[in-house]
């Protein structure tokens, strides 16, 4: 059954989480039906032209949603009750009834970088380079583990940031990899056999939920509270059940923006060593504190061989350059470059090459430099224009840094309800429900939305927070 969609196996998203991303949306779009048979995985499988298990847990992530049933000896089916009506308001998959009519959506879901922070004439200047200097050696099948100079660079910069707790890092423990969700997707396929226990933050990021249902792991789900995870429930549950693996996103996280202080990073690690558990730590947002400062890394403190370290660019420089990398223990070495060679042999070699020139250079400093002053000064901005609209129960915290904001809502206003309605408005923006994976209790998961002032033009700033408060006290078009 041809269901008209492809995979991109150049792109940093995992298939399964594409695959699944495919089905939920002829699901949500009404291609599929609840109680409609889905194809199998073999016809699936042959029809995208992957590996079966590759479907496999691309329904395994659908099944945990609530969109996919399975049967045994039947195969798969749209469920019953599929959550369609909170995935579109969950994820802004709607639109006004009379499209001729809809206004221009202000994009505050994006977490990006604007187009117009780009650093495009530096992009094209390096590029150039690269090329000069490299020819097609930029184009070939690249070393798995990544380019040389590039690993060097990376490694000098994380020794330098670790200020004496640790020995240098060596650069044959740096791993480049396709976007930091390989990074998370990769330690995933190392780390986790089926049945193990792994957990990830709540609210947090979903695609690291979806890597560990994918390699089979039973997900749980630890709050984060008071500007950290849950250290205590976390400790419970590893001394409950043989916890395996953790996620965290412990600067400007996603999406709360907490910062995990020092001590919880140092207790994080001393937990990782006591209980024998691995942790993922996903820094996408270290570079961006609009002070300069910076708090030592999980990674930093880990002195028994328990942290993985993932860094993105995608943030501080530019999505587009689909270049990450991991710094993982020694002794994972050889089993991470297996399972990356098995995966896409390499990463693109020309923009490795980028990526080693923006970091050799100072031109990432500069860049960033200027990041952080155009994300204060968007914040500052949007903060005076939603200051009127505290009355109706509105409030938020200074982030200090990244490009998004943590916005509370008057009581009695789901989050879900609230984006849909403005979205209809014109400002996209993301409710809480989309970063949990527990049961909802009482509406209490859904009681905020990530705002991300700093993906947008500045000129749509005082409009995006009109919108908002507008939706807020209840006054929008009908």
């Amino acid at each position: 059954m041809d269901l008209g969609f492809r995979l991109f196996k150049d792109d940093e998203t995992p298939l399964y989480v594409q695959a699944a991303d495919a089905v939920r949306s002829r699901i949500v779009g009404g291609e599929f039906r609840p109680g409609d048979r889905l194809p199998s995985v073999r016809g699936l499988s042959d029809d995208l032209g992957v590996n079966p298990a590759t479907v496999v847990a691309a329904y395994r992530i659908l099944t945990r949603e609530g969109f996919v049933a399975t049967r045994a000896g039947s195969g798969a089916f749209v469920a019953e009750g599929a959550p369609v009506d909170e995935w579109t308001a969950g994820c802004g998959v709607s639109a006004p009834a009379d499209e001729t009519a809809a206004p221009v959506v202000v994009d505050m879901a994006a977490n990006a970088p604007p187009l117009d922070l780009f650093p495009l004439d530096d992009m094209k200047r390096f590029i150039a380079e690269a090329i000069d200097a490299d020819g097609g050696r930029a184009f070939e099948y690249q070393d798995t583990a990544g380019y040389g100079p590039l690993r060097a660079v990376v490694a000098g910069r994380l020794s330098a940031g670790l200020g004496g707790q640790r020995s240098p890092v060596d650069p044959g423990d740096v791993h480049i990899v396709s976007g930091a969700q390989q990074g998370i997707d990769l330690a995933a396929r190392v780390l986790l056999r089926r049945g193990d226990v792994a957990a990830v933050e709540s609210p947090g990021y979903r695609g690291a939920r979806d890597a560990f249902i994918a390699a089979g792991a039973r997900v749980d789900a630890v709050p984060v509270v008071g500007g950290a995870l849950d250290l205590r429930a976390l400790e419970r549950l590893a001394s409950s059940r043989p916890l395996r693996l953790v996620h965290v996103n412990p600067t400007f996280q996603n999406p709360t923006g907490a910062v995990y202080a020092a001590e919880r990073r140092d207790e994080l690690a001393f937990l990782a060593e006591r209980y024998g558990f691995y942790v993922i730590e996903d820094d996408q947002f270290s570079d961006l504190a609009w002070d300069g400062s910076s708090v030592p890394s999980v990674r930093s403190f880990d002195g028994a061989g328990r942290v993985i370290f993932v860094k993105s660019f995608s943030k501080s420089l530019m999505p587009g350059l689909r270049i990450a990398y991991l710094e993982a223990p020694s002794s994972l070495r050889e089993r991470f470059e297996g399972v990356k060679r098995s995966i896409d042999i390499s990463s693109n070699g020309l923009m490795q090459r980028v990526l080693e020139r923006f970091l050799s250079s100072g031109r990432f400093e500069a860049h960033v430099a200027a990041a952080r002053t155009r994300y204060a000064a968007a914040y500052a901005a949007f903060d005076v224009a939603l200051a009127p609209f505290t009355p109706s129960g509105l409030s938020w915290e200074s982030p200090g840094g990244s490009l998004n904001l943590w916005l509370s809502l008057p009581p009695g206003i789901p989050a879900r309800s609230f984006a849909s309605t403005s979205l209809a408005e014109g400002c996209a923006v993301v409710p809480e429900s989309a970063f949990r994976y527990e049961q909802d209790v009482e509406g209490e998961s859904d009681r905020h939305v990530r705002v991300s002032f700093g993906s947008v033009a500045s000129d749509s700033l005082a409009r995006s927070a009109m919108i908002l408060g507008s939706v807020a006290s209840g006054r929008v078009s009908q």
